[in-house]
C-alpha cells in the first residue's frame, strides 16, 4: 500500500510517501515555513508525486494530521487530503499529531508534547511494546506543566521527550520540579522534534481505513475553553 501523508499542524509543512509493501519511504518534503500552508502544501504534493514517478491514482491511502495543532493549519491539511482523495474515492486516515511525533522515535516510552498557550501543553504518553507497536497510555490531551509533572513523577525508567514544546517544557520542569532518581529524561534529537508527514504515514500503517468525509480536526483548545465555560 502506498500512503501519502500530510502534516500542516504547526510551522512545518510536510508531505511524505510510504510504500508499506516494500517497507520503503519513497520520498519526503518538509519545510519550516513562514508562508501559509495553503500556498505551499499542494505544490509540495505535486512535486513529490512527480519525483517518485507516481500520480494520485497510484496512492492507496491518504493520511493527515488532524490535531492538536494550528486551527487554520489543520483545516488546510484536511481539506487538501479530502480534495485529493475524492478524485478516486481513495481511503483516508486521520492521525493524532502527537502520535505522529511519537512514532518517529521508534522505541521506549515517549512523551510527545506541543506548546498550546501560556503554561498549557498538548501532550500524550506513548509506549512501544515487544512487537514495536505504538500504544497510547490513558492520559494526556491538554494540561498545565504541573499536571503533566504529576503524571511523569509516577513513572520509572527512561522517558524520551519530543515535540515542538519539548524544550519549553523541560525549562519549566527544571524550574519547578525535582524528579525521582529512577526516572531518566531524554530529549529527542532536534531533527525528530518537529512535526513530519513521515510520522503520519507510520501511524497510518496500523490504523483503520476510513473515507474523506470521516476526517475531522481535533481542536483540543476549543474543547478546554468550552469546558471552562460549562464549569462556571
Amino acid at each position: 500500500m502506498r500512503i501519502l501523508g500530510l502534516d500542516t499542524s504547526g510551522k512545518m509543512a510536510s508531505v511524505a510517501i510510504l510504500d508499506t509493501e516494500k517497507q520503503l519511504l519513497l520520498g519526503e518534503h518538509t519545510v519550516y515555513t513562514s508562508r501559509t500552508h495553503s500556498q505551499v502544501i499542494m505544490p509540495m504534493c505535486k512535486a513529490l508525486l512527480s519525483e517518485c514517478n507516481l500520480t494520485i491514482q497510484d496512492i492507496n491511502c491518504f493520511a493527515v494530521a488532524v490535531g492538536p495543532g494550528s486551527y487554520t493549519g489543520l483545516r488546510i491539511g484536511i481539506s487538501a487530503v479530502q480534495g485529493m482523495a475524492m478524485v478516486n474515492h481513495t481511503a483516508c486516515v486521520g492521525v493524532s499529531t502527537l502520535a505522529g511525533l511519537a512514532s518517529r522515535i521508534g522505541n521506549g516510552t515517549v512523551l510527545a508534547i506541543m506548546h498550546a498557550r501560556e503554561d498549557l501543553f498538548y501532550y500524550g504518553i506513548y509506549c512501544y511494546d515487544y512487537n514495536n507497536n505504538l500504544t497510547k497510555m490513558p492520559m494526556g490531551e491538554l494540561a498545565s506543566v504541573s499536571e503533566i509533572i504529576q503524571v511523569i513523577t509516577n513513572m520509572t525508567g527512561q522517558l524520551i521527550i519530543t515535540g515542538d514544546g519539548a524544550e519549553k517544557f523541560l525549562q519549566q520542569l527544571e524550574l519547578i520540579a525535582k524528579l525521582p532518581y529512577n526516572l531518566q529524561i531524554i530529549l529527542a534529537p532536534v531533527v525528530l522534534r518537529l512535526q513530519s508527514a513521515v510520522g503520519v504515514c507510520l501511524c497510518a500503517t496500523h490504523a483503520e481505513l476510513g473515507t474523506a468525509s470521516d476526517l475531522t480536526a481535533s481542536y483540543l483548545q476549543a474543547v478546554q475553553i468550552q469546558k471552562k465555560k460549562t464549569d462556571r
